[in-house]
This record gives C-alpha cells, structure tokens and sequence, in this order.
C-alpha cells in the first residue's frame, strides 16, 4: 500500500466500500493472489487474498456475493488515525474503551471482539496481528 489505508466501522476501507461487486473490487485491486470458497454451513463465502497488501476480502452468497467483510494484517492501516498492529492487546482493549466503542468480548481463540461494530482484534501471542470487520448488522 503506498499510502496509509483507513478502516471506515462498518463502511469499508478508504475507497473500497463493503457492498463492492467482485468486477469493482478486481477493478480497484487486480487479480488476487489466491481465492478460497468457504462453506460456513449456512452459506457460502469466497475469500480474495492480497497477501502483499496483508488483506483478505470475503465476498458472502447472503449478500449476494459482494464485499460483506475485511481482515487486514499490515501495519500501515489505521482505525481513528492510528495504526494499531504489533500494538499489546491490554492497549488495543484501552484504546476502543477510549473510543466508546462497546463492549469487548474475549473471543475463545484470544481475539476481542466488539459486536455492536462488527469488529475484531486477532493477535499473535500479545500483540495484535490482524483486524477483522465487515458491515454493520441492521
């Protein structure tokens, strides 16, 4: 990523918006290094990586196969202006209480997760690796 990309809660990311078609999104980003079809029992998802750009796209058939939800692994990505990878999750937990962002749920694999925004921190040990969001339930 050449400039530093913003998540938008519930909105996308920058310029990218959830609700993109998979033709916008290969028009925006080009060819994905690699797609996998996931079968999560209700439905079907299929997932874009850019493993160069440290995103993955998911595309879900009850949102008619557009953009419906995002993880982003780099470092230059940031949430309310700050980058927040490699951060300590105890930090992460502060910094979204700072922002009122909800309640946290501690996820059984060691993720937070704020529910009412469709938000979710993954980490590597303490640190944060990996930010999850899609759109906002209605």
């Amino acid at each position: 990523m050449e400039k530093a990309q913003n998540i938008r809660i519930g909105r996308g990311l920058d310029d990218l918006p959830f609700g993109a078609t998979k033709e916008e999104v290969h028009a925006m980003l080009g060819e994905p290094e690699e797609k996998d079809e996931i079968d999560l029992g209700d439905e079907i998802s299929e997932a874009w990586h850019y493993w160069k750009l440290g995103l993955s796209l998911n595309f879900d058939e009850s949102d008619n196969y557009t953009l419906s939800s995002m993880e982003i692994a780099s470092p230059e990505v940031l949430l309310f202006d700050t980058p927040l990878i490699g951060m300590p999750r105890d930090m992460v937990k502060q910094f979204m209480a700072d922002k009122a962002a909800g309640q946290a749920l501690d996820e059984v694999a060691g993720g937070l997760s704020y529910p009412e925004i469709s938000l979710d921190f993954w980490f590597n040990g303490n640190d944060l690796a990996e930010i999850q969001w899609g759109k906002i339930p209605q």
